[in-house]
């Protein structure tokens, strides 16, 4: 019996196996260094706040985590035009940190169907939480907040924030209003040179000569 014929075959299956393999490694390295979808601004469940989780850090465990930051703002000052800060903190250290920019997500890390095993902390209260993440759409997050267990919890909605939501932790420009407009003009005009009419040339009579 012959095997040449057998021993062809085999020849030319490996290296398509091995070409198959080598797309499937590509395909899962690809999946694995896709960002989270729960990465990006999510306005909060009050609608006075909206919250940026990203990864916690760059490099090493803290790249592979979750936090989340403050980045915009309902109101974002005091009455007294001040900027809101972590007062209710049991930390008499941290009372004066700005809520714009404060953490109030960290060390989340995946798990099944989600994200589990984080902080949540709640400046308003002045408390901190376990936390997890879970999405319920594309658009919409489930935060839970609990205590060791999950049996005492309470979970919340946040929906996510439109692209042109402005951030209250980057310098927003100035937009001109009309007095300012005005203000301007009446500028420019006290600064102008003043300008003078030309003084008259006086005629000149032609001279006849006879």
């Amino acid at each position: 019996m012959r095997h040449d014929l057998h021993a062809a075959k085999t020849r030319n299956y490996w290296p398509a196996a091995a070409a198959c393999g080598l797309a499937l490694g590509l395909s899962a390295s690809l999946a694995e260094a896709a960002p989270p979808i729960e990465m990006g601004v999510w306005i909060n469940h009050t609608g006075k706040g909206a919250v940026e989780i990203r990864p916690c850090g760059t490099s090493g465990a803290s790249a592979n985590r979750l936090c989340g930051f403050i980045v915009w703002l309902k109101e974002p000052n005091k009455k007294s035009g001040e900027p809101l800060t972590d007062g209710h903190n049991p930390d008499a250290v941290k009372r004066r940190r700005t809520i714009c920019g404060l953490p109030v997500l960290g060390s989340l890390q995946r798990v099944s169907g989600g994200w589990d095993n984080g902080w949540v902390y709640d400046p308003e209260q002045g408390s901190q939480f376990d936390a997890a993440i879970q999405l319920a759409s594309r658009d919409r997050l489930v935060l839970t907040g609990y205590k060791g267990v999950k049996f005492f919890s309470k979970s919340f909605t946040w929906r996510r924030a439109p692209a042109d939501l402005p951030r209250c932790d980057q310098p927003q420009q100035a937009k001109a209003t009309p007095s300012d407009a005005r203000t301007a003009a009446k500028t420019t005009t006290a600064q102008a040179p003043e300008l003078k009419a030309p003084r008259p040339v006086p005629a000149v009579r032609p001279t006849v000569v006879d």
